[in-house]
């Protein structure tokens, strides 16, 4: 099993002012998506995803990038810092190789009960 994981950035909040800056990016709301090398019984690759959200560190005015010039990929980087990824393809990977092989099905007859017969309309 080979997943290949992809950043998307979904929401992100912004102080107005902060510490002498305007439009200053304060948190960052992201999918973290894995895709399997491997198809399920329909050709589709068996997927998953984390979502999540993190704050971003308050900037210096050497380093900052006003919201009207920053870029996704600048958003990802500042979530890949403030949010590790190790956990997230834990639970990616945990998530697809239950699709694979499910260990907790729900179980819609159980042995002991009757079968519920469908009620004939009334006529």
């Amino acid at each position: 099993m080979a997943i290949t994981y992809t950043w998307a950035i979904t929401a992100m909040k912004k102080a107005p002012s902060l510490d002498g800056l305007s439009d200053v990016i304060t948190h960052v709301n992201f999918k973290y998506v894995g895709t399997d090398d491997e198809n399920d019984s329909e050709g589709n690759p068996y997927t998953a995803e984390f979502s999540g959200a993190c704050p971003i560190g308050a900037p210096n005015s050497e380093t900052f990038t006003a919201l009207s010039s920053v870029t996704e990929e600048n958003v990802i980087e500042w979530a890949q810092a403030n949010h590790p990824v190790d956990h997230m393809q834990e639970v990616i990977t945990k998530n697809i190789s239950e699709q694979k092989i499910p260990t907790n099905e729900d179980v819609s007859e159980l042995p002991w009960a009757p079968a519920q017969e469908e009620a004939e309309p009334e006529a």
